[in-house]
């Protein structure tokens, strides 16, 4: 009886003393193995940081920081991390590898020459170019057709971030003035009245009335406040003391 006790309570001090030997041999031997050294650290948080401070940012943690990729980005400027794999805050291993997508910054392009072209055809073309029309101005220009693109701005070859907004100006082709009133003025006044108004003379015949006083303007052709082109040239009729 006595035997079967004492070899009972070997058997459980060999199976404890087993036990215990398995958690050590686990715990340092097994388990360091598998981890590297046994050392666990959370991944950190690397977008938006440079890659400068990223690659930091790793080391210190016993990491290794891997790009993985490019590509254009509105927001973070060139070489700084947009995206990470695994993610911050995991636990991984020392020595594992952190993978990161690298920003080049804004996609730059360029404002295209459309100078000349109609404005649906303008707003095509800068659409083509990754840019888009924020408003559209109007001014008088003698040297192109009304509706046609006379300016763009920022200029045409100026280089922008894809998606920035540029302006157009279209021509309202030649600048219209009103024809004042030379009614009751005589030659010299009605050719200064003209130049400052920036019309011309144009045709000037005479009309015999006893009842006017010779020399003054009685008609005029365009009427007076008629808007007109500058330059246009404007016939006066004179009155005559003689038929």
């Amino acid at each position: 009886m006595h035997k079967k006790i004492k070899s009972l309570l070997i058997y459980l001090a060999t199976a404890v003393i087993s036990f215990f030997f398995g958690l050590f041999i686990l715990d340092q031997v097994i388990l360091p193995n598998l981890t590297v050294g046994g050392v666990l650290v959370e991944v950190p948080h690397l977008q938006g940081l440079s890659l400068e401070q990223a690659r930091k940012s790793c080391d210190s943690e016993g990491l290794t920081l891997t790009v993985q990729g490019e590509t254009y980005h509105q927001e973070y400027p060139a070489d700084h991390i947009l995206k990470q794999e695994p993610e911050a805050g995991v636990v991984i291993k020392q020595g594992r590898q952190v993978y990161v997508i690298l920003s080049l910054g804004p996609e730059i392009v360029t404002v295209p020459h459309v100078l000349g072209l109609t404005e649906r055809q303008a707003d095509i073309l800068i659409e083509r170019n990754r840019l888009e029309v924020e408003t559209v101005d109007f001014a008088a220009d003698s040297r192109m057709a009304r509706g046609r693109v006379v300016a763009v701005v920022p200029a045409a070859g100026s280089a922008l971030p894809r998606g920035s907004k540029v302006k157009l100006v279209l021509s309202e082709g030649v600048p219209k003035v009103r024809v004042p009133s030379l009614i009751d003025l005589d030659l010299e006044q009605a050719g200064n009245t003209l130049n400052e108004a920036g019309l011309e003379l144009g045709e000037v015949t005479y009309r015999y009335n006893r009842y006017l006083t010779p020399g003054k303007v009685i008609d005029q052709q365009p009427l007076e406040r008629t808007p007109v082109d500058k330059g246009t040239r404007v016939n006066l009729v004179l009155s005559s003391s003689s038929p």
